[in-house]
């Protein structure tokens, strides 16, 4: 029996304000809209968070439901990669 791997990818990183000061417990969402797909991490105390388990596919981020970008995962992504984020202002 073949067993089919399905490569998956993590990205983790610190979410910062717009002063570069690290923030705990924001929401930080990646979706795919196509597929439905999402995953979510709430950072530590020292802003870090893990998207784990994603699969291949484009993505929209969001930082506590507001919009903070894009990012598509192929076959030639790395399987874990370091993405820092700045949290989006408020307007």
């Amino acid at each position: 029996m073949m067993i089919p791997l399905i490569r998956s990818y993590t990205r983790s990183g610190v979410i910062t304000d717009t002063q570069g000061q690290a923030i705990a417990g924001a929401r930080v969402e990646a979706i795919q809209p196509d597929r439905g797909t999402r995953r979510f991490s709430v950072t530590n105390g020292a802003g870090v968070y893990y998207l784990e388990g994603l699969p291949q596919g484009k993505y929209a981020l969001k930082i506590n439901g507001k919009s903070a970008g894009s990012m598509k995962l192929e076959e030639s992504s790395e399987a874990f990669q370091e993405l820092n984020l700045q949290q989006p202002s408020i307007p």
